[in-house]
């Protein structure tokens, strides 16, 4: 269920002739429930069941000033804010009481008295999230100062934003369980026993954050900028620009902010691991080693990072009218762009990382109590999330040329190239993760194998990650005025990256050790698009003077957009049996996935043949990477027929009738994927994998047809 409230009121006022003013004030308010709860997404139903508001407001005031016939002034004033608070609903079965649960917890918070949350590999995750508490506002004051001198047009200006941004971690003091294949079972096996015998080992998990964290982040921005677009000729222009920017370091109110740096960790100060367990001894060790507090040990005051002071970013385009005429121009410019990050990035250290809060993850626990991975002896290892330390700003760099081509009276082609080259961009990677070789020699103990111990996983935010980007754009459009138009756009490109997102799963590296092995086609790479829209009136009684067929048959008007592009990569094919860390997490090709098909059967269909892929032996990484083949592309015709009537001068009638997907062409959807091999450990191949694998189980939209009337009247 969603329901939206959105109301909007402006105010124009020309107070003089050099004098304009603009008010406008928007109000919105989405309410939705979530079955399966925000951002949890159970399916056991009447479980985790949310009702969320996310109001949002924006006010903008411009002031726009003509001091005299050459210099214009614009002032703009803006206040926005947005939240996300939910609450749960009235059906929602979430409550230990109300299932008898007595399973211990390690900290005595757990908001509501919430059941653990339980992921069994393969199945969906059983349990319920905690409430959403977070609002976002900001301030922004920008002034533009115009300036027209001969062949000259100057612009100059500034942007400050102050915002803020208070969230809780919702991080599940609750509890939560992860059971996988090990010990000679399934990972549903493994659930069912509660893992009572302790045989999952090492690779079953249970994690319970001490407590829920408030953040009060605060963070400004400050942006200059001047330009002059320079008329060099009646025919000729050449744009050239700087624009500056200062994005100080992220603070928080409480000065909660923390990091784990590196170079500040020191193996002496690891403390001592019990025999063969992996568990840290109590006592033993520093349990803030490596890490930073702002406010406190942070070299950077409250901040937990240095603020990059050289965002320096040139602009330079130009025009050419080859005869004046405006029937064949050339365009190109060039641009550095710097980037903003998200502040999520650091406020989520603050929600797992010690001194604020213990987020201690235990090694094969039972489901009767997790903490038997423990002892009065003994310290759960934590998991930390960081961010790099220098964190430097990410920059794109793009440019473009062009031409534009005057064919005929009424046709037009365009022929240009883009690129653009990413640097210093934000990826995820566990600088903790152990190579399955470091674990082998570690006897099969994750906690000795790894390069900081006293640690569980390290998320770790670094700038490091690149794109690069390609591409040959055509677009021909012919414009037959009333007749109709035509407009025809093909891309061929090619999208190069090490890593799609700042903080998904599915880019984090299968060997820290060796990141340039992740560069590949990113995953939102289409090598060809090709896109055709068109509207064309139908000629038939169109000109007849008058009768009932003019009225029934005529000015009819049939409109469309085709759509034939590649299919997106596959992000990666991932081993399931990991065999306690001792394999990679990327399976091995061993033969051609697209020979030999297995006939389909009930919950999908066969896009790749399971038995192409292997787990990797122990102590092996797997050979395949990201990207390693397509994913169906799209095929789509939307074609829509319109009739307008016009009773009078001022009022016209339509109706239309759209029909999406016209040819009901059947397309996989891509989304749907089962990329997830999960067999036994002494397994050959992926042939025997539990679920779909291989399989594609689920299709894009059929034929939907749409009909509506419209009435238009001024």
């Amino acid at each position: 269920r969603q329901d939206t409230t959105q109301w909007v009121g402006r105010v124009d006022w020309n107070a003089s002739s050099k004098w304009r003013v603009m008010a406008r004030y928007t109000h919105d308010l989405s309410h939705t429930v979530e079955p399966g709860g925000l951002f949890f997404g159970t399916a056991i139903p009447n479980v985790a069941t949310t009702l969320t508001d996310v109001p949002g407001q924006i006010f903008v005031s411009q002031i726009v000033t003509t001091i005299n016939p050459h210099l214009l002034n614009e002032v703009t004033l803006q206040y926005s804010s947005n939240a996300i608070t939910s609450v749960y609903g009235d059906n929602a079965r979430n409550k230990r009481d109300q299932y008898g649960i007595s399973i211990p917890e390690l900290y005595a918070e757990n908001r509501n008295n919430l059941i653990p949350s339980i992921a069994v590999s393969g199945l969906s995750t059983i349990g319920a999230n905690q409430l959403f508490d977070n609002n976002y506002k900001n301030y922004t004051i920008g002034d533009n100062l115009s300036y027209v001198r001969g062949n000259h047009s100057l612009k100059g200006g500034f942007l400050v934003t102050f915002e803020q941004k208070n969230e809780l971690s919702t991080s599940g003091t609750q509890g939560s369980f992860s059971f996988v294949a090990g010990g000679g079972r399934t990972a549903f096996q493994n659930f069912l026993t509660g893992n009572a015998d302790g045989l999952c080992g090492s690779a079953c998990t249970y994690t319970e954050p001490e407590k829920e964290v408030g953040v009060q982040e605060r963070f400004n921005r400050y942006e200059f900028y001047v330009q002059d677009s320079w008329h060099v000729r009646p025919n000729v222009s050449i744009d050239l620009g700087v624009r500056y920017a200062l994005y100080p370091g992220v603070t928080d109110v409480n000065n909660l902010l923390t990091n784990f740096v590196p170079s500040r960790f020191d193996p002496a100060k690891a403390g001592t691991f019990a025999a063969g367990s992996g568990a840290m001894v109590a006592g033993t060790g520093d349990v803030l080693n490596g890490i930073v507090v702002a406010g406190k040990n942070s070299p950077y005051g409250e901040a937990i990072y240095p603020t990059d002071k050289g965002n320096i970013q040139p602009r330079i385009g130009f025009s050419w009218d080859k005869d004046g005429k405006g029937e064949t121009v050339v365009r190109g410019g060039y641009g550095v762009y710097y980037d903003q990050p998200l502040v999520g990035i650091f406020e989520q250290n603050a929600f797992v990382n010690p001194p604020l809060v213990t987020n201690p993850q235990v090694l094969n626990p039972k489901l009767s109590n997790p903490g038997s991975g423990t002892s009065p002896t003994t310290r759960p290892i934590v998991a930390l999330i960081a961010s790099s330390d220098p964190f430097e700003t990410p920059r794109t760099q793009q440019w473009n040329v062009g031409v534009q081509r005057k064919l005929y009276a009424r046709g037009v082609i365009d022929i240009g190239y883009a690129g653009s080259r990413g640097d210093n961009l934000i990826q995820p990677v566990d600088i903790n993760a152990p190579t399955p070789k470091e674990v082998m020699a570690a006897n099969g103990v994750i906690n000795l194998a790894r390069p900081y111990p006293g640690y569980a996983g390290i998320t770790f935010r670094q700038t490091t990650a690149k794109a690069r980007y390609n591409a040959l754009l055509v677009n021909f459009r012919h414009d037959a005025g009333r007749k109709g138009l035509v407009s025809v756009a093909y891309t061929l490109s090619r999208s190069k990256t090490d890593a799609s997102n700042d903080r998904d799963a599915v880019d984090f590296p299968q060997d820290r050790t060796n990141l340039a092995a992740e560069y590949a086609i990113s995953r939102t790479d289409r090598t060809h698009v090709f896109t055709v829209n068109y509207v064309y009136e139908l000629p038939f009684f169109r000109d007849a003077k008058g009768g009932l067929a003019k009225q029934v048959l005529g000015g009819w008007q049939v409109s469309g957009i085709t759509q034939f592009w590649s299919g997106l990569p596959i992000s990666r094919v991932v081993n399931g049996t990991t065999n306690g860390s001792r394999r990679g997490i990327r399976v091995n090709q061993i033969s051609d996935p697209f020979a030999n098909l297995p006939a389909n059967t009930p919950g999908g269909v066969y896009y790749f043949n399971p038995g192409a892929f292997a787990p990797p032996a122990d102590g092996a990484l797997g050979n395949t990477g990201r990207a390693i083949f397509r994913l169906p592309g799209v095929n789509q015709w939307d074609i829509t027929a319109s009739k307008n009537w016009y009773p009078s001068k001022n009022t016209r009638l339509q109706f239309r009738a759209d029909f999406i997907n016209a040819l009901n062409h059947t397309q996989l959807d891509p989304g749907a994927i089962q990329n997830v091999c999960t067999v036994a450990v002494t397994a050959a191949d992926c042939t025997a994998s539990t679920g779909n694998f291989g399989k594609i189980t689920g299709t894009r939209a059929p034929r939907e047809i749409q009909l509506g009337i419209k009435f238009f009247w001024n």
